[in-house]
Order: C-alpha cells, then structure tokens, then sequence
C-alpha cells in the first residue's frame, strides 16, 4: 500500500512539474516583431526605433524582440502590404502608408492648410482619436502618431508667388502621391514623377527644378546642392504613425500593453521634439554649404493660401472626403477662436 502510494505520489509530481514547466515556457515563448520604416538607418527615425525595441524587450522581460528593417521597400504602400501578409508586423509610416488604412489622412498634409505647429497639434488632438479607432477597425493597431517634419519648396532659381513655380518642373514621388500630382496638374503646375532616389539626377539632368520636402529629407539626399533656393514659408506638417498589425497584438499579454503604447508615444514625442531642432540645424547647415533662403512677403503667402484653397475645393475627392476636410477647417477656426477668447 505503501509502495502504491509511493509511485502515486511520484506520478502526481510528475504531472504538476509537468504542467508548471509547460506554462512557463509557453508564457517565455519569444514573440519576433519585425519593424519596417523607409527611413534610412542612421537616421533620427532610425535612433528613437532602436531606443523603443531596447524598451520593449525590457518591459517584456525580454519575451519580445523588436527587429527593425530599414528602407529595402519599393514604397510605403509596399511596407503596409508586408504588414498585412504579416511578413512584417510593425512599422513607421507616413501620411502615404496612413492613407492606404484611412484615406482622410493625407487631408493633414494638403498645403496651407495648417499652418502652424499649434494649429497642428490641436486638430490632432481633436480629430485624432476618431482617426485612430477607424485605423483599428482595419486590422492595425495605432501605437502613437508621429510627425515627419514640415514641408517646404526648393528651387534652381528662388520663387515668391505661385507663377514663379508653375514655371518650374517639380519632383513628385511617384505613384503614392498620384492623387497628388493630379491636383497640383489642376493648379496649373508641372509635377514630373520622380522616385526619391532618383531626384538628385533629375535636379542635375535638368529633367526637374523642382521638390517639395522636409529640411532633414533634403539635407540627406543632398538636394540642396542643385536646388539652392528655399522659400521660407511652411507648405504643410508631415503626419505619420506607428502601427503593429492585429496578429501578433493580440499574442503580447494585455498586462503589459499600455506599457508598451506608452514607451510608443514617449518615443513620437521624443521623435517631434529632436525633429524641430534637427530641422533647425539642417537649414544652418544648408545654408553653410550654399542655400539661399529667399523671404516670402505676406502678400505673396497670401496668393499661396488662396490658390490651394481653390484647390482644395475643386480636387480634393480622391484624397479626402469633404466633409472631413470641412471638420479640419472647422477645427481650424476653433482654434483660433479659443486663442482670441484668451487674450
């Protein structure tokens, strides 16, 4: 009886190791994100990833291991489509890659629109939220919003009011901006489709004079060195993201998730914040090896306004819906509405 008990007793303990064994390492089991971002490496972009994936695997007690992949995507509409074959998991984007989940989210970006980064932030915040649930219903989570820096004109020869430039063939970035090339051909300019890559040849070729860009984008790719002309007015903010697909959200334990989306948004401020100073010191630095920045009187900002306000009210269809463009303008005038009512 005794030996009985014995060899049931072993047994027992056998099945109980076996069961507690199985649980943790099933709860240790390693969950592998792969992060895409067509930023290159060695970059700002590239620095806060690197600084979130050490962040996540600390707080994941290293049960997730964050792996970043830079640039090696034809475009951002590429990297989503990697997303949702769950060939990557997670990734930075644009307003190109946000458009492709929320197609209002270029709307952000239509030239002098916002025009100010309080303005900026203000309609974010209202109108963010909202975006941010339509971008769940797709199969994503959003981890945080980022921005990408604000965008301005260079030029061959400086420009002041919207007919210099219509004179001028200007770089577009090809296929994601299409709907954007369509509207500024409605304008009366001339965008000419041009990869990235490519722009710097066609600047020198004489194929484009030309681009539309952040500062930190035009310093990097050296386009500064043929387009020595910026005009210095803001054309529109750069909206981006950070997404993780649905799958491999839903295996991270729901303990440590708001962590996570914490570390995420840490990180997109950090990012913000090193991006309006990078900004800054990319312009000095431009301006050491030769670009002039040409001032732009107020009657001539003026002209600007007007022009792509006409646009906007006859183009917009196939990158917004109008009733979301009139909750950005609406939200606009808010703004200003409460920045009065304080004075």
């Amino acid at each position: 009886m005794t030996g009985r008990n014995s060899v049931a007793r072993v047994l027992f303990l056998v099945v109980l190791l076996f069961f507690v064994f199985g649980t943790v390492f099933a709860t240790a089991r390693t969950i592998e994100i792969k992060l895409g971002s067509t930023a290159p490496d060695n970059s700002v972009w590239a620095d806060a990833l690197k600084r979130m994936a050490n962040q996540w695997s600390e707080i994941s007690d290293g049960q997730i291991r964050v792996r970043i992949y830079f640039a090696g995507f034809k475009d951002e509409a590429d990297l989503i489509r990697k997303m949702r074959f769950n060939q990557l998991q997670a990734g930075i984007v644009s307003g190109f890659g946000l458009q492709a989940l929320y197609p209002n989210a270029l709307a952000f970006s239509m030239p002098f629109l916002i025009q100010s980064e309080e303005e900026f932030n203000y309609v974010l915040g209202e109108l963010g939220p909202n975006m941010a649930s339509e971008i769940d219903k797709t199969g994503f989570k959003l981890l945080s919003w980022a921005t990408a820096g604000w965008v301005y004109f260079y030029t061959r020869e400086p420009i002041t009011y919207p007919e210099d430039l219509k004179k001028m063939k200007i770089a577009s970035s090809g296929t994601e901006a299409e709907d954007i090339t369509n509207a500024m051909k409605k304008l009366g300019f001339r965008p000419v489709s041009v990869s990235s890559n490519e722009v710097l040849s066609a600047l020198a070729g004489g194929m484009v004079d030309a681009v539309y860009a952040t500062p930190l984008m035009v310093g990097a790719m050296q386009w500064f060195g043929v387009a020595k002309h910026m005009a210095d007015m803001k054309v529109a903010p750069f909206l981006g993201g950070i997404l993780i697909n649905d799958r491999v959200w839903r295996q991270i334990p729901e303990d440590i998730r708001p962590e996570l989306i914490a570390s995420a948004e840490a990180i997109a401020e950090e990012l913000d914040m090193g991006i309006k100073e990078l900004e800054d010191q990319a312009i000095s630095e431009m301006k050491r090896h030769g670009l002039q920045v040409n001032e732009v009187p107020p009657e001539a900002v003026r002209q600007w306004e007007q022009l792509f306000e006409q646009g906007r009210r006859g183009s917009g269809e196939n990158i917004y819906s109008q009733d979301f463009m009139e909750k950005i303008q609406e939200t606009i005038r808010e703004y200003h509405r409460r920045q009065e009512g304080d004075r």
